[in-house]
């Protein structure tokens, strides 16, 4: 249900449930993203009273926020005026971003305090759109990471790893360092199995050590040529050891589960596990540290 939610000093701001892409691999239903709910109109204006004056993070999210962009970018310029923030990270698909309008409205909110997080599939136009069954999303997406280039906010491009693109991972990390857009973060995610990822799962499943080896090679040109890599969603097991340093405990703490063989391991306080859904669907071995 969207809303503003609290979890000691970060915020949460859950503008919709409703996206404008409908990629195959999404951990939200299609019915959701295209029907789903979002905050209503007279509760806004309320918002910004609820936020705790210690709180350090703010996460604006959906679906899609700028489906709400009206409400959206006011909220951001009140936060802006009123709390310190260390960070305000926004989870986007950046097509909206690509529209005059939206940029003009954008660009007097955004500051260095901001981070946008934009997924980037495929190093192609074809296969990026066939994964979000969007026709012209890829275009978009570089539009909007053109245009926060002009900002003094981060940008951070997340690639979701699964069947459809494992095999051009390394590819996609080059192509996007050697791109000559300002990408501060590219971060690789494995993939939550819920809702239409579950249902995709047939076409979409990759074992998680598979992916990591798969990009390897893509993450260490992103890291030289100065970009930040990080790994989300995956047990440190599944990684090269050389890859350890880059995995985040990535998981929100309800949704994280480990083995029973996973007690024993030495690595486990290490370890961000894995998604739920990945462990009670026996998707993925873990490979524990014994000595």
């Amino acid at each position: 249900m969207p809303g503003l939610f609290l979890d000691s000093d970060d915020v949460c701001l859950y503008v919709t449930e409703k996206c404008n892409s409908n990629c195959i691999m999404c951990p939200m239903s299609l019915d959701t993203r295209k029907r789903g709910e979002g905050i209503a109109e007279d509760q806004w204006e309320a918002l910004p009273d609820r936020i705790p004056a210690e709180a350090k993070h703010l996460t604006i999210t959906g679906g899609e926020p700028f489906l709400d962009y009206e409400h959206v970018i006011p909220f951001m310029e009140e936060v802006n005026e009123r709390f310190q923030f260390e960070e305000i990270l926004v989870l986007t698909n950046g097509r909206i971003l690509a529209h005059p309008e939206v940029r003009e409205q954008l660009a007097n909110a955004v500051t260095d305090r901001y981070c946008f997080a934009i997924p980037i599939h495929a190093s192609d136009p074809k296969l990026h759109d066939a994964i979000t069954q969007s026709p012209g999303s890829f275009s978009q997406a570089v539009q909007g990471i053109r245009f926060l280039s002009e900002t003094n906010a981060r940008i951070e491009v997340r690639i979701v790893a699964h069947r459809m693109n494992v095999e051009i991972l390394n590819k996609v990390f080059e192509n996007l360092s050697a791109s000559g857009l300002r990408i501060d973060i590219i971060n690789l995610v494995a993939m939550e199995m819920t809702g239409c990822a579950a249902r995709n799962r047939a076409k979409l499943w990759v074992n998680y050590k598979d992916v990591a080896l798969a990009a390897e090679e893509g993450v260490s040109a992103a890291i030289r040529h100065g970009i930040n890599v990080g790994l989300y969603n995956f047990p440190i097991c599944s990684l090269p050891e050389k890859l350890w340093p880059l995995a985040r405990n990535s998981i929100t703490p309800y949704k994280v589960r480990y083995g029973e063989e996973c007690q024993a391991c030495l690595m486990r306080s290490a370890c961000g596990g894995m998604f739920y859904s990945t462990f009670e669907l026996g998707l993925n071995p873990v490979y524990p540290f014994l000595r």
